[in-house]
């Protein structure tokens, strides 16, 4: 689980990153330049979810964090396809480990789910 913790930690810098470096990729506020921020601000989003769902190991989260990382990871599949590019294959590799590392945690032999959160 520590790992899937710091995979998350480093989607959210990755995300952080993105979004702080939107002015200098867009010099004037534009549809474009909030498109840009936005993508960075889904990563810290889908990050804080998977490190409060490691955090808390309910059930119920550790299978949303489960389709978010999926959706994530399809987000990042068709990233690679429009823009082949080192940071598009980076960010999938992230996706990828990240995905993972929830549906790991999900059926994680011997895991002592927070059951009674997910009523």
């Amino acid at each position: 689980m520590k790992l899937f913790y710091k995979i998350s930690a480093y989607l959210l810098l990755i995300g952080v990153v993105h979004t702080a470096l939107t002015p200098l990729f867009y010099d004037q506020f534009s549809p474009e330049a909030l498109w840009f921020a936005g993508t960075g601000l889904a990563l810290v989003y889908l990050s804080l979810l998977n490190i409060m769902a490691e955090r808390s190991r309910a059930d119920w989260m550790l299978k949303i964090c489960v389709a978010a990382n999926l959706a994530g990871l399809i987000y990042g599949v068709l990233i690679v396809f429009a823009l082949p590019e080192i940071q598009a294959f980076i960010s999938l590799f992230i996706f990828l480990a990240v995905t993972a590392g929830s549906v790991y945690a999900l059926f994680e032999p011997g895991l002592q789910k927070n059951l009674g959160a997910s009523r």
